[in-house]
């Protein structure tokens, strides 16, 4: 073959050979790319449940305290009248329906399925204790809320600190 032919196969090959460099380079760089906003998008999801758990954590604090606090009026007011579960004070009653929203909204954040379900669980048994027929019902819900919030805070310390790794 004559050296005109083999300078064409030549420039064939190395222009093939550039164009599937190009192609191998800009593929890298997109899985690189993917790979990076994957990463970024975890770690948006990692600080959300982070910042949910945490501020979660003090909204059930004051949810339960709130809770017992009317729990302890209905006692108190069991005590005077020998009546069960008379009007609690408004400004007591706003307060434990605006951290029951709270609570709430923050619960629908949680992704872990466990943890949402036990923390539905728990809202519930609050809810029991402060909708009571009588004291014996209203403490033991009383006793099964003080179990749960327990075994709810282990479970809301486990999944905080899966968001730190």
């Amino acid at each position: 073959m004559e050296a005109v032919t083999w300078g064409f196969i030549g420039t064939i090959v190395g222009a093939l050979a550039s164009i599937a460099t190009t192609a191998l380079t800009n593929w890298n760089s997109h899985v690189l790319s993917n790979r990076a906003k994957e990463s970024e998008k975890q770690n948006a999801a990692n600080t959300f449940q982070r910042e949910t758990i945490l501020e979660l954590q003090v909204a059930l604090l004051d949810y339960f305290r709130s809770c017992c606090q009317i729990y302890s009026y209905d006692l108190i007011i069991l005590k005077k009248t020998g009546k069960w579960h008379q009007s609690v004070p408004e400004e007591l009653n706003d307060i434990n329906r605006t951290l029951t929203a709270k609570i709430s909204i923050l619960i629908q954040r949680i992704s872990d399925d466990e943890l949402r379900t036990s923390l539905k669980a728990f809202k519930s048994i609050c809810t029991q204790f402060g909708l009571a027929e009588n004291d014996r019902e209203a403490s033991m819900y009383h006793m099964q809320a003080l179990s749960d919030y327990e075994n709810v805070n282990e479970l809301l310390g486990q999944a905080l600190r899966t968001t730190y790794l």
